[in-house]
């Protein structure tokens, strides 16, 4: 009984000195970061901070306009260093655990990025599932602060273009997680996201107060990196393929050339360059593969399209089976020269194995990559490529007809 006590009045006093928590902070003294850019001044790091104001309410400010953010910028040898130095020109410490995006200036991008990136991983606050975005062609704070979308601050904005992969293949969506995991692969070197800042068709001359009218953002295209620096950039059409090899398709629209009548043309596929049509991808499944022969290297990319007709350009019946295999025909056609182009301009322009082949020989060939596994970009810049595509259009709409005939 005696020792029950005891215990209780032990663990009494020790709620006493664990309530609550030692470091707690009120949420009026911080800085909350949406976004941080970080680029390259002077060799010094410089870091662009989209701060929330919490004393501005969603309610007082006009749609799209920037009141209830502030941009402040630090400098330092390193990202701490430049974080802390806001502090003396700005009244709140920055608060990285809701920062949703990390936009590195191109200058940045080409140095040792993961040098710097200690700071991000070693303090608790900065979460691992922050985007990472290059400022394609110019420094962070360019990119920073535009909003031409409908969301209220510009973090959201951005934030929700790269989450736009799911219905247009053209970018990527790599995390600071996923950067460091391709980083200390030999198999596979990272691709992230790029940004740039553009200047928009002016459709409507009179005022408007909806977001910010003379740019816009594109996050179009993605970055190459070798090892932690910049290596240079792919295209959005490239892009695409680089997505379809590496299996990160979602709901995405294909535009191919639309086939000739099957009354026109037999069984012959023919193709009119003057007309395309599209389909929406409802499931993609591929299949990566590597084979020895004698001696020369082949990677193998198999690629299974099932999905649905969204516009046809042409006077073709799709109601009439042999029709409509032209169409999965022209379809498949059309991705495999698209992956082809794309694997063909990485292995020569850049000799880097983004794809994960390297991966794949480790898992199938685990001796032989061994011995190779310091050298495996040169022979992946060497090796054969083979590509196999197939499209299974599962639904047609509501016509079958064209409109036009």
């Amino acid at each position: 009984m005696r020792n029950k006590v005891i215990l209780l009045i032990a663990c009494s006093i020790l709620m006493a000195f664990l309530a609550g928590c030692f470091d707690a902070r009120e949420l009026d003294d911080l800085g909350i970061s949406l976004v941080i850019g970080v680029d390259l001044q002077d060799n010094r790091i410089l870091v662009t901070a989209e701060v929330v104001d919490p004393s501005v309410s969603a309610q007082e400010n006009e749609v799209g306009s920037d009141g209830s953010v502030k941009y402040v910028q630090g400098t330092g040898g390193n990202i701490f260093e430049a974080l802390r130095d806001i502090t003396l020109k700005f009244d709140r410490r920055i608060y990285l655990s809701h920062n949703k995006v990390i936009i590195f200036g191109e200058d940045f991008a080409k140095k040792d990025v993961v040098l710097y990136m200690d700071e991000l991983f070693r303090d608790r606050e900065q979460r691992e599932t922050v985007y990472i975005l290059i400022a394609k062609g110019s420094k962070a704070y360019e990119v920073m602060g535009i909003n031409s979308g409908l969301e209220e601050l510009p973090a959201d904005y951005v934030h929700r273009l790269i989450k736009n992969i799911e219905f247009n293949p053209k970018t990527v969506d790599t995390n600071i997680a996923e950067y460091l995991k391709y980083y200390y692969n030999l198999g596979q070197h990272p691709v992230v996201g790029v940004v740039e800042r553009r200047q928009r068709r002016d459709i409507d001359k009179s005022e408007q107060k909806t977001g910010t009218r003379e740019t816009e953002l594109s996050v179009l295209g993605s970055a190459i990196f070798k090892g932690d620096s910049l290596a240079g950039y792919l295209n959005g059409n490239d892009t695409k393929s680089y997505n379809f090899i590496i299996d990160n398709i979602q709901v995405s629209p294909i535009t191919f050339p639309s086939p000739l009548s099957y009354e026109e043309t037999g069984k012959k596929l023919v193709q009119n360059e003057e007309r395309l049509s599209s389909i929406s991808i409802i499931r993609n499944r591929t299949k990566n593969d590597v084979e020895i022969r004698g001696d020369r290297l082949i990677l193998k990319t198999e690629v299974n399209i099932r999905g649905t007709l969204r516009e046809v350009i042409g006077d073709i019946d799709v109601s009439k089976e042999e029709n409509l295999k032209k169409m999965e025909e022209a379809c498949s056609k059309t991705v495999e020269e698209g992956i082809k182009l794309a694997v063909e301009k990485v292995q020569k322009e850049y000799e880097l194995d983004i794809f994960g082949f390297g991966l794949v020989f480790h898992r199938k060939y685990p001796e032989q990559w061994e011995k190779i596994k310091e050298n495996w970009d040169q022979i992946f810049a060497d090796a054969d490529f083979q590509i196999d595509v197939k499209t299974h259009i599962i639904r047609t709409g509501l016509i079958n007809k064209p409109l036009a005939r």
